[in-house]
């Protein structure tokens, strides 16, 4: 199956997202910003709605919205773990206009607007491979060169900032990585698959890590190693390539589980 150059753009598009997110996944797990991964995921939709109704590329329309939003989010600092209710409200607001923009324009747009819901790693392109290599280095990069301070402010954000560690500033600049990093996975696997990316990877992490190192290298593997046994699955079986990304996820997950059960008192 390898020989079909849609696999191998799968497979390297997977696993190019599986870095990044399984990275992300950490920080969204350890300062507690799940919903905030969920809000972006979704907000892509209404970006991508109205970046396709002014004739523009929809990722360009997803990383504008989510970078204003994670901006916001961002400025909240801790306060963005208690405002749970808030980002509801905001998600609400913002996926009525993307409804809305879906309803201006019913023709090809809107089907193509609609499968970032669920993506199609099996359509990635060549064009979007080089973008995935590009963003995502970028995001590594980024995260890489913060990552003591962001470590820091991320356990204990008041020592931190008694430390002279601008807090809010490394808050804007991890919801601007994570607003990327959502809006780039999107365009590929969807924005249902992308909060299990951002999630259980972290999780897995945190199972089996003594230390934030070992949880960050634990997360990737896990993301990494999900995606290609899961789309060797999918191929194999002729089942969506979401679905058995996110059951082999859950069954890592659930093997943790019983090993802390069993082997930790």
């Amino acid at each position: 199956m390898l020989e079909y150059s849609f696999m191998q753009n799968a497979l390297l598009g997977g696993v190019i997202i599986a870095l990044v997110c399984g990275f992300v996944s950490v920080f969204v797990i350890l300062r507690r910003t799940s919903f905030a991964a969920h809000a972006l995921g979704h907000m892509s939709l209404t970006g991508a709605a109205g970046a396709a109704l002014l004739g523009l590329p929809s990722i360009l329309g997803q990383i504008i919205l989510n970078v204003v939003a994670s901006v916001a989010m961002g400025l909240m600092g801790d306060k963005v773990k208690k405002n749970d209710l808030a980002i509801g409200v905001v998600l609400t607001f913002v996926l009525g206009f993307g409804i809305y923009f879906l309803f201006l324009f019913q023709n090809n747009y809107a089907g193509s607007v609609m499968g970032i819901l669920f993506g199609n790693i099996f359509a990635v392109s060549h064009a979007q491979l080089v973008q995935l290599a590009i963003l995502g280095s970028v995001i590594l990069i980024t995260l890489l060169f913060i990552l003591r301070p962001l470590v820091f402010v991320s356990i204990d954000p008041v020592v931190a900032e008694s430390k002279n560690i601008p807090v809010r500033l490394i808050s804007v600049i991890f919801f601007v990585v994570l607003a990327v990093t959502v809006s780039m996975a999107c365009q590929i696997v969807g924005v249902m698959l992308v909060f299990t990316l951002l999630i259980i990877p972290g999780a897995i992490g945190n199972q089996w890590g003594q230390s934030i190192m070992q949880s960050l290298i634990i997360s990737m593997m896990s993301a990494v190693s999900s995606v290609i046994i899961a789309l060797f699955i999918s191929y194999s079986l002729d089942l969506p390539a979401s679905f058995c990304i996110t059951m082999v996820l859950c069954l890592m997950y659930f093997i943790g589980g019983i090993k802390n059960k069993l082997f930790v008192k």
